[in-house]
């Protein structure tokens, strides 16, 4: 086999002409796929960091038996000790931040206008630091108690602008009305219409006060990072087994893991049609070079070469050109990111997202692989059906084709 590999690498350069063709043909494939698999993983890491950073963080703890389901009383399943679960929380060595909060329906008050809304209660001072992808269209988010953030929609409704001031009006959980008077501090967009139409977020305390409950429904977590958040869990359960948590990717399932699960159908189809490409130009490619070498062909048959002997030189000739012309294409590929990519793919506003934002290439491990074995695979299937055709005629009408 060792004395096969060397007669195939020879016979590679024994044509530069024929070679370099082939080996443009599988390095462009090569280096297409990796370029646009590094981009649809760019992508969805721009989508995974808006979820996180926008507002679920990498994961959220509930009661147990309360999440996804619905209650008629949600505030007697509450955490009663918000202080002591948030110090279970923060055992996990992989818990950077937590951050409680409550959620409430309540009416929203102005002037002559009054709308229902779903809000939140928050604590500004640590949320502000870490969820940065609000997407803020109008002033900037809760900095004081007696303030309030409305979604784009809901404050379209209300006529509501930055400084203007509205009325919260809610039940307790006693079943009496309450109210305040707060101050719109900003208006965010996140592209949910569900959402921007009816939310709002106040002060936790405030939000307590309003509900007369000094209980937390559930608390959001920032992470070292995604791959954490099994520790985390296993973390978690182990302080208290009767904790529930569940990952950014379920909580926000109809965002983030339908558009990856739709990036990721995208990138199988089109990678499909980069190797069909890839095959069809190493097919023209090879069939020209074979009806060129058949004269050659004939005469090592004519020498006593088997059939079987030769197809294994001309298979492991194009082995090792799908194997080069990959390992070409990666080194184009990445000399691209570097250069002339290096400043990112400027992107318009996408689903969730108000502004222009950059995606940068993310090539993975596996995508090298890929890159590598994908085309050269495609190389040897392309190739065999007119080794096979060639190889099948006989010793005269191989010479006669010189």
């Amino acid at each position: 086999m060792l004395e096969l590999l060397k007669i195939a690498w020879r016979n590679l350069f024994r044509n530069p002409r024929r070679t370099w063709a082939s080996l443009c043909t599988v390095a462009l494939g090569s280096a297409g796929l990796l370029i646009y698999q590094g981009f649809n993983t760019g992508v969805m890491n721009q989508y995974r960091e808006n979820v996180i950073h926008g507002y679920y963080g990498y994961g959220q703890v509930f009661p147990e038996n309360y999440f996804g389901k619905v209650h008629e009383q949600p505030w007697k399943l509450w955490f009663e000790d918000g202080e002591k679960i948030e110090a279970q929380l923060r055992s996990s060595s992989a818990v950077t931040q937590v951050f409680p909060r409550v959620s409430f329906y309540a009416f929203i008050v102005k002037g002559g206008i009054t709308l229902g809304g779903k809000g939140e209660g928050v604590i500004p001072e640590r949320e502000n630091t870490f969820f940065t992808e609000m997407n803020f269209i109008a002033g900037h988010d809760l900095q004081h108690p007696d303030q309030i953030i409305l979604g784009k929609g809901l404050a379209e409704s209300l006529d509501a602008k930055e400084g203007d001031t509205v009325t919260l009006l809610t039940q307790t959980v006693n079943g009496q009305l309450n109210g305040a008077d707060l101050t719109v501090a900003g208006i965010f967009y996140t592209g949910k219409k569900v959402i921007d139409d009816s939310f709002y977020r106040v002060d936790l305390k405030q939000a307590q006060q309003l509900l007369d409950t000094q209980r937390i429904e559930m608390f959001s977590l920032a992470t070292q990072g995604v791959e954490a958040w099994p520790q985390v869990e296993k973390d978690i359960r182990k302080a208290n087994p009767s904790l529930e948590a569940v990952p950014f990717e379920i909580l926000d399932k109809n965002y983030y893991q339908n558009s990856v699960d739709f990036l990721n159908a995208q990138f199988s189809f089109i990678r499909s049609i980069i190797l069909v490409i890839v095959a069809m130009g190493i097919f023209n490619v090879i069939s020209v070079g074979l009806l060129e070498r058949a004269g050659e062909m004939g005469a090592l048959r004519a020498n006593g070469e088997k059939r079987s002997r030769l197809f294994k030189i001309l298979l492991l000739e194009n082995s090792l050109l799908g194997i080069l012309g990959g390992f070409v294409g990666i080194c184009l590929a990445v000399l691209i990111d570097k250069t002339l990519l290096v400043k990112g793919i400027p992107m318009p506003p996408a689903p969730g997202i108000t502004r222009q934002f950059f995606v940068f290439l993310d090539i993975m491990p596996s995508h090298y692989i890929q890159a590598l074995l994908l085309p050269m695979i495609a190389t040897v299937v392309a190739s065999l059906w007119p080794t096979i055709k060639l190889l099948k005629k006989s010793i005269p009408e191989l010479l006669r084709s010189t």
